[in-house]
């Protein structure tokens, strides 16, 4: 009991010296909190040529920009600005298109003319057509000539395929007498095959000289057309030449 009551006063007294203590750092705190205030809201001057703000010739964080103000606010101020150049864009853009087509001068050439040739440039293009439209119908007659020439060739092939068995079936029946049912029927079904092509051979044949005699009639007077048309063109323009002159 009697050592409790001897460190009472020592206990005591650097209890107090603790709280003293605790309330100088409470107050140096609070006025290096409002010396940073005053000096934050006082303006600092510029930094000298060659420095940056914080003094020093090399960047540091505190150099860098810091946001100030509400951002809600300035965007939306921003974005006020960009929503009534875009309406006033609009607007000018459909106010410009109507006046334009309100206009009778504004036709956007959909009426281009043609463009003023000669006789002799209009006569020489009507040739040039001419001669493509003849050479496009060449091209699609050897086209049709050279299918009709495989088709022959390849059932002349067949044929002559087919005969070669024939001739065999045949010389054994001579030889032999004894074909079976399979094999005569065969012989029955390869004659019938050559007669077939020989009757369509002989068509084709007949088919591809009617054409080649039709072909020599149109050209002949596809031709004939074309001198009558040159006469009248050289009639026409002996015409304008006695009229020009």
């Amino acid at each position: 009991m009697s050592r409790l009551l001897m460190a009472a006063p020592s206990r005591l007294s650097r209890e107090l010296r603790y709280t003293r203590f605790n309330k100088f750092v409470i107050f140096n705190r609070q006025f290096a909190a409002k010396s940073t205030c005053k000096g934050a809201q006082e303006k600092k001057p510029p930094p000298k040529p060659g420095y940056f703000p914080s003094g020093g010739t090399h960047a540091i964080f505190d150099d860098l920009p810091k946001p100030q103000g509400d951002f809600m606010k300035e965007w939306k101020a921003k974005n006020s600005r960009y929503n009534m150049a875009l309406l006033s864009g609009i607007a000018a853009f459909v106010g410009t298109l109507f006046l334009c087509i309100s206009s009778e001068d504004f036709r956007l050439y959909y009426d281009i003319p043609d463009y003023p040739y000669t006789e002799d440039e209009m006569e020489e293009f009507a040739r040039e057509e001419e001669r493509r439209e003849q050479e496009k119908e060449e091209r699609e007659q050897r086209r049709q000539d050279r299918l009709d020439a495989k088709e022959l060739k390849v059932r002349r092939r067949k044929a002559k395929e087919a005969m070669s068995r024939e001739v065999e079936l045949m010389q054994k029946d001579l030889d032999e007498g004894d074909l079976d049912e399979s094999e005569m029927a065969e012989l029955i079904q390869l004659t019938q095959d050559r007669e077939e092509f020989e009757a369509y051979e002989r068509e084709e044949m007949k088919r591809l000289a009617e054409q080649e005699k039709e072909r020599e009639k149109i050209k002949k007077e596809k031709e004939k057309a074309r001198q009558e048309q040159q006469k009248q063109r050289e009639k026409e323009r002996k015409e304008r030449e006695k009229a020009s002159g």
